[in-house]
């Protein structure tokens, strides 16, 4: 049986703008179902070609950015003596920047800081080195994964129509009668994703080997970017304002704070309302204040439930957070109203129901979950369904639009430039 924790675990995952494995999930999608509908509209090297341009982009496109910033950590910043994981983000704020000293977890990240503390300006441009060398060498990986593949596709073909035409020829001897036929983009991974991506694009349409190449990376670049990129906040957005709107279900928390006992014991026993109440008593109205806040109150359930949402980095297997890394702030406030919403919502139901306060938080909380639950599998779903499904269907049915399948023209290419050899 999965444990609840894997399960929150799980559709906290799945329901992350910012992870990279919905991407992997939809593009895991999109590329089977566009592999899938090459071999059935084409042949074999039809659907080896778009197989290897698939799942071969993907392994770029996912694992190249993450690669290659690794080998830049343990080279260039190594060189420097700089820790890497020191956020620059926290330079914009000088008085953050000290906090983030003096919170230091232990002396190890104390003195890391302190060092790139000394040397902003050369930290920044470590940083802005790491980002702009690991997005133009992951670029570059694929430039170069598209010859190779172009290369492979067309010498299996040139071989196999050779094959074919040597063969014809043999028979016509033997039977004469026979015939054939930038901040925000370096530190999210997702949006870094859009600068490769938009490389891919832009390679894939200028290097389109014929019209027919060039209409398919059209609807399938442009139906990527759309439900990969786009269409998830959307309707990840619509999804939690109908839930709050139409079914009094605030569903705008991390999947893990929705399905923790946390949760539920600070609803029955009064400590969210008082972390509420602490929160907006004592944190103070600005970025500095609430930092300090933060790190001085790690009891404190919004702080709690901070950590746990990955909005305040936290050491590995420690609860001490990571002064290393950025906090947004904004992202911290927002999980202040969420849980706010949470909790007048169950207060609200609570005080207008015949039953027990225990009876109303568990029928509260286990529709929550639920909701929550059908919000990230429907966004994740329709997705899926688009890129996976419809998509690869709409491309096949361009190819049989003329009464009959249309062949595979890089095939067709090949075989007029073996005619002309004497083929």
């Amino acid at each position: 049986m999965i444990s609840p924790v894997t399960i929150s675990k799980i559709y906290s995952t799945l329901g992350n703008s910012n992870s990279l494995v919905p991407l992997a999930i939809k593009d895991v999608a999109n590329s089977a179902g566009m592999s899938a509908g090459s071999y059935i509209t084409g042949d074999k090297h039809e659907g080896k070609d778009r197989f290897m341009d698939e799942f071969g982009t993907m392994a770029i496109w996912l694992l190249g950015i993450p690669f290659f910033n690794k080998m830049l950590d343990k080279t260039l910043f190594k060189a420097f003596g700089h820790d890497p994981k020191v956020d620059v983000r926290n330079f914009k704020n000088q008085d953050i920047l000290k906090k983030s000293i003096e919170f230091a977890p232990n002396d190890a990240i104390k003195s890391s800081i302190e060092k790139v503390a000394k040397n902003q300006k050369l930290h920044k441009g470590l940083t802005l080195t790491k980002f702009i060398t690991s997005t133009i060498m992951t670029i570059v990986s694929y430039g170069a994964f598209t010859k190779y593949r172009h290369k492979v596709t067309e010498n299996a073909i040139r071989k196999e129509l050779i094959a074919q035409k040597e063969q014809e020829q043999q028979n016509k001897n033997n039977n004469p009668n026979f015939t054939g036929g930038l901040a925000d983009f370096m530190f999210n991974p997702v949006k870094n994703l859009m600068l490769v991506d938009g490389a891919i694009t832009t390679e894939r349409f200028t290097q389109s080997r014929n019209k027919q190449d060039l209409m398919g990376y059209i609807i399938k670049e442009g139906a990527f970017w759309g439900f990969v990129y786009f269409a998830s906040d959307i309707i990840k957005n619509r999804l939690e304002k109908k839930s709050e709107s139409k079914h009094q279900r605030p569903i705008g928390l991390d999947s893990r704070i929705i399905e923790s006992e946390e949760l539920k014991h600070s609803l029955s026993d009064g400590t969210l309302k008082k972390a509420l109440t602490d929160f907006d008593k004592f944190a103070g109205k600005t970025d500095v204040e609430i930092y300090e806040y933060i790190n001085k109150n790690p009891d404190n359930f919004i702080v709690k439930t901070a950590k746990k949402s990955d909005i305040i980095p936290t050491i590995k297997d420690s609860d001490k957070i990571d002064t290393r890394k950025f906090i947004d702030i904004e992202e911290v406030k927002g999980i202040r109203d969420n849980l706010e919403k949470v909790l007048k919502q169950f207060e609200k139901e609570k005080n207008t129901s015949q039953k027990s306060a225990e009876e109303v938080l568990e029928e509260f909380l286990k529709s929550l979950r639920k909701a929550k639950r059908n919000s990230v599998l429907k966004n994740l779903g329709i997705c899926v369904g688009a890129l996976g499904i419809a998509v690869p269907a709409i491309l096949i049915a361009i190819r049989f639009s003329g009464g009959e399948k249309q062949e595979f023209e890089t095939k067709k290419e090949i075989e007029r430039q073996l005619a002309k050899e004497g083929y």
